[in-house]
């Protein structure tokens, strides 16, 4: 009987972080926030601004997060950069204070785009465990082998 009435009191409730003494990290969104991205069949990275990085992140499909997606990281997340009018727009965070400043931004990428990188990956890691159960460098007839210099 107590369960029951605990779950009907639940219901509707968010959950609550402790100011100062939650477990949430810094770049981790909410639980709410998560949901909505998957809602919407969507995967999230934070990406750093090295020279690059971002550009090769939009090229591959990625797009930079809308804040009212990620709400639950505040306000503090949107940066206004004088070099760049679209940069309030964006969701950032401070990840490395010393010279350059490294900030790292919130992507998001289709379900199905992030499905297919996926599979890539595991593609080319199979390569690596298939050579690995052959015995190294020792196997042959194997185009991506280790070869000891």
């Amino acid at each position: 009987m107590a369960n029951v009435r605990k779950s009907e009191q639940s219901k509707g409730k968010r959950d609550r972080t402790p100011v100062g003494g939650g477990l949430r990290l810094n770049l981790q969104l909410s639980k709410e926030d998560m949901a909505g991205f998957k809602r919407r069949h969507k995967v999230t990275y934070w990406f750093n601004n090295e020279p690059g990085r971002l550009e090769k992140a939009l090229a591959g499909g990625y797009e930079f997060v809308n804040p009212e997606h990620a709400t639950s990281l505040g306000e503090g997340v949107l940066h206004k950069d004088g070099n760049d009018p679209e940069s309030n727009a964006r969701v950032s965070v401070v990840v490395n204070r010393g010279e350059p400043v490294i900030r790292a931004y919130l992507m998001e990428i289709s379900e199905k785009f992030w499905k297919e990188d996926q599979a890539a990956k595991e593609a080319k890691y199979s390569l690596v465990d298939e050579a690995l159960a052959l015995g190294g460098a020792r196997a042959s007839g194997l185009e991506n082998e280790y070869r000891p210099k």
